[in-house]
């Protein structure tokens, strides 16, 4: 299984030195040479972004040495309708963050439309999001508290102000005057303020944390929404404490897919 994503200009330009241009070009293209290279196949490519060979010089045709592996499952991580209509039209799933189920159309209407395109469905597709931290315990204000630095980081830190599509997300799905006073919180370096600001209801929509009963609900209504599988961090100071919250969510899943059975 392979996950792909354009990441965005801050990561691109900073860190690869690459321009952060054309991103569905590249991710379109990126997605056939990978093709290519798994199924076996002599790389030549003609793209709009990438010549392979390269033109003019010692570059050749090449083979991998790797066997091949045709089949590999593509998953794109995308956010922005554009992206995500990309996915339906080019992946095997798509790998979602920030999800939120309530708005759970917002990403599966781009996608369907782009499977649409090329004569399948979003049934085609394993629809896998962050299902966030697992954590469970009667005190729910215990387990809120530690989950607002996280969210504060994505909305303030993950891009600049021009370029942050975890941000942009949380302001399509109704959080705009949240996700903008956050963001200018963590730009003047003020991020413990921007946690605060963070609602309890935002951190109890993008985990999966409080009682049994709390977090059985939210398997459901992601399961409402069109998920096919839930990535998750389960809580713990210890490996056996997050195995322990592990096998309680996988007992909860397991009943909730039993309700679903005639």
């Amino acid at each position: 299984m392979l996950g792909l994503g354009v990441s965005g200009p801050q990561v691109m330009e900073g860190w690869h030195g690459v321009r952060f241009a054309r991103p569905l070009q590249r991710m379109r293209e990126n997605v056939d040479i990978i093709r290519m290279v798994t199924c076996g196949e002599r790389l030549v490519y003609h793209g709009e972004i990438y010549e392979l060979p390269l033109p003019g010089g010692e570059g050749r045709a090449l083979v991998a040495a790797a066997p091949a592996r045709p089949n590999i499952p593509i998953y794109l991580a995308t956010l922005g309708p554009k992206n995500l209509g990309l996915t339906g039209e080019l992946a095997d799933g798509w790998l979602g963050t920030s999800f939120i189920p309530e708005h759970a159309p917002m990403f599966f209407e781009p996608i369907a439309a782009g499977a649409a395109k090329v004569g399948r469905s979003l049934a085609d597709l394993d629809l896998q999001v962050a299902g966030g931290v697992v954590a469970f315990s009667d005190d729910v204000e215990r387990l809120i508290s530690p989950r607002k630095p996280g969210l504060a980081f994505t909305l303030g830190a993950m891009g600049s102000r021009a370029h942050n599509f975890y941000n942009d997300v949380y302001r399509r799905a109704g959080y705009e005057d949240v996700a903008l006073e956050v963001q200018d919180l963590w730009f003047k370096k003020q991020r413990e303020e921007a946690a605060v600001r963070i609602p309890d209801e935002l951190v109890l929509k993008t985990n999966l944390i409080g009682t049994e009963d709390m977090v059985r609900e939210r398997i459901r209504v992601h399961q409402a929404a069109g998920v096919n599988t839930l990535r998750v961090e389960p809580d713990g100071d210890t490996l056996d404490e997050r195995l322990a919250n592990l096998a309680r969510l996988i007992e909860l899943v397991k009943e909730v897919n039993a309700e679903n059975i005639p």
